[in-house]
């Protein structure tokens, strides 16, 4: 599921580079219910070493854009629109009534008023999907290095372990999300259009954090697919990486066979 929210102001909006954890901490401010809130901030959904929080989050987009060079801040142009996805529906309901009741929000130094909100449902009910990152797709591994020391690295989507990882990690969601894996494991990503432009390198607070834009194509089984639109594709969802809208279904694949 995803709540598309739209902000308008009475004149630009003036927001750092690097504005994620803002986003952030505006998602978490609409979280009425404090019990949601601090187990979602605090925890998120264990399965072994790691914490799911299952929810996403695009870039701002907005009527225009420009950067502001001396001042090094990026300039919006509202109406300003915001996505947020996840597969409970519980917390889409809880961020809802928080825009609604709050009305106007505010995203670092700027104060915006909540225009109109909806929410849907991209199904999916193929093999094969064609996305549109909404924010930039992050695929690391954390590695170590002769001496000892660990550094971290950032795969891109012409990488073999690329397609490997993110599926890894989508599974994982599954397994959270419906208390099994998938009938079939068998899961891909591949470029459809990426270009050097859409490498991305962002900071989230003080952290460096690599990531693509673009297009791509998924082929797996479709509830395995609709995960990847309702919790995100690769890591650090919760802190606005990942996000992808549908662009559109291929052929769903029964027995070896393609049918319509």
């Amino acid at each position: 599921m995803q709540l598309i929210v739209t902000f308008t102001a009475s004149g630009p909006i003036f927001l750092p580079v690097h504005y994620g954890h803002l986003l952030q901490a505006l998602i978490y401010n609409q979280m009425d219910n404090p019990t949601i809130r601090h187990y979602l901030h605090e925890h998120g959904f264990p399965l072994g070493k790691r914490h799911f929080k299952l929810f996403t989050f695009s870039r701002l987009q907005g009527r225009e854009l420009t950067y502001e060079k001396e001042s090094k801040r990026l300039i919006f142009t509202p109406p300003l629109r915001l996505v947020i996805c996840s597969p409970l529906d519980f917390l889409l309901q809880e961020l809802g009534t928080g825009f609604l009741r709050q009305g106007k929000v505010r995203i670092g130094e700027a104060v915006l008023e909540v225009q109109n909100m909806s929410v849907g449902a991209q199904q999916v009910l193929s093999t094969s999907i064609r996305v549109r990152m909404l924010s930039p797709l992050v695929v690391y591994s954390t590695l170590e290095k002769e001496g000892g020391d660990r550094y971290v690295y950032y795969y891109t989507p012409f990488e073999e372990r690329f397609s490997q990882l993110v599926g890894d990690n989508l599974k994982k969601k599954y397994l959270i999300v419906h208390g099994n894996f998938p009938y079939s494991l068998n899961f891909n990503i591949r470029p459809l259009r990426v270009r050097e432009k859409d490498f991305k390198v962002t900071y989230f607070k003080n952290t460096i954090v690599k990531g693509w834009m673009g297009d791509y194509e998924l082929e797996g089984e479709p509830k395995l697919l609709q995960l990847a639109l309702d919790a995100g594709l690769g890591s650090k969802n919760s802190q606005g990486y990942g996000c992808c809208r549908l662009l559109e279904e291929g052929k769903t694949y029964k027995g070896g066979e393609k049918s319509g």
